[in-house]
């Protein structure tokens, strides 16, 4: 009887070293990113048979059970820093290709190019176009380290308002002359090699025009203050008696212009946004295309996109962010710091953030440990006195058995 007490208050003291190793390691966790706390979970052993009925034979560590709440998400200054809002795990994988999975969203850009994890692992995600849209096809996440090639402009549109009161001039219009147009407006184009070149507009009033038009405006357009190898750089928009446009709006025909080393440039011209009210004049223009880039930093939008922004102004989406979900997150398995997919936990289902039961992406943020330590420290007070309770039951045990072996030999 005695051995047999000893017995099971020894898997008493064993089960309260347990649960000791599992708060110390909460606590140890406390400001870890992305830890989940963890308490230990036990069981009666069978013991003997009294009267027909089991009388329990100890206690024994059966698993582990993780505290999935979230944990407080907390802003950073890292760009490409990010939490989960919800369910699931960013994916990584490791040299051999094996993934594993992880709530802590420290990433950063490596020598080569990789958006790695904190422990050096690949992040997983989608490749995607320029709109953002999703391939479909996993792997690893690169980032782009040489310059966004340049993009020759097309698309030129000149928007505002031409003054009603403007005075009628008389004859062509001469750049160098002033006194030849009433206003002029001027936008930064480029060319295939990415060199910016002005691209000049010179507006003049001509006067009454043929219906629908009451009034007509002629334009001319110089590269870098010259005519020299252009077509199509000139013509006439009119405006009805209400300072709508009504002709012109939309030239028939590109502007064209032949640059010295690089490919020609073709602009298609819109000038459907003019009006011409009285008040004075405010013109402006804008132009598509760019110059070379050189990538001067990378960051990841709420939708988990990779953002690569360059020195041209440009911003390149090259991937979206990974997040894999599981049937049953209690059955993973943690090992250095990463989650590894098992039998109990269910295959992982990946996709991209937001959708179905993955949650939300809050970049520059960090999810941080949801480990309670004011909890911690009194479940450490609750062990202590079991242990003692267990401890005083073991020398009461002794005593009993000591008692024992002084009658015996007697």
């Amino acid at each position: 009887m005695a051995g047999n007490a000893l017995t099971l208050t020894e898997t008493g003291l064993q089960g309260v070293e347990v649960a000791m190793q599992a708060v110390s390691d909460n606590l140890a966790n406390a400001q870890t990113i992305g830890f989940h706390s963890e308490s230990a979970d036990f069981a009666t052993l069978l013991g003997e048979f009294i009267a027909g009925n089991a009388l329990g034979g100890g206690v024994t560590a059966i698993g582990i059970t993780r505290d999935l709440s979230e944990g407080a998400i907390t802003q950073t200054n890292s760009p490409t820093d990010m939490a989960i809002q919800g369910s699931g795990y960013f994916v990584l994988s490791d040299a051999s290709g094996a993934q594993t999975y992880t709530r802590d969203g420290q990433t950063q850009v490596n020598s080569s190019g990789d958006l790695v994890g904190f422990n050096g692992n690949n992040v997983l995600g989608y490749s995607v176009n320029a709109q953002g849209v999703s391939s479909g096809v996993l792997g690893p996440i690169t980032v782009p380290q040489g310059v966004l090639a340049p993009t020759a402009s097309s698309n030129t549109t000149i928007s505002g308002n031409l003054d009603a009161s403007s005075p009628v001039i008389a004859g062509a219009i001469n750049p160098a002359n002033p006194a030849t147009y009433n206003t002029s407006v001027s936008v930064q184009v480029y060319d295939s090699l990415g060199n910016s070149h002005v691209l000049t507009f010179y507006y003049q009033n001509a006067g009454a025009g043929a219906p629908p038009a009451a009034e007509n405006w002629n334009w001319l357009a110089t590269v870098d203050g010259s005519q020299v190898g252009l077509a199509n750089n000139s013509g006439t928009v009119g405006f009805d008696n209400t300072g709508a446009i009504v002709s012109g709006a939309v030239p028939g025909a590109a502007l064209t212009a032949t640059i010295a080393g690089a490919a020609n440039l073709s602009l298609n011209l819109n000038f459907s946004a003019l009006t011409q009210f009285s008040g004075g004049t405010t013109v402006s223009g804008t132009a598509d295309g760019n110059a070379v880039g050189r990538p001067e930093g990378v960051q990841i939008t709420n939708n988990g996109l990779v953002e690569v922004s360059y020195s041209n102004g440009q911003t390149v989406n090259v991937a979206q962010v990974a997040i894999a979900t599981f049937p049953s997150e209690q059955g993973l398995q943690l090992a250095n710091g990463v989650f590894s997919a098992t039998v109990s936990s269910g295959p992982a289902t990946i996709s991209t953030p937001g959708t179905g039961s993955a949650g939300t992406i809050q970049p520059n943020a960090l999810e941080n440990s949801n480990v309670d330590t004011t909890s911690q420290l009194v479940n450490l007070v609750v062990l202590q006195r079991n242990y003692q309770a267990n401890a005083k039951a073991l020398q009461t045990e002794d005593s009993i058995l000591g008692t024992i072996m002084q009658i015996q030999t007697q």
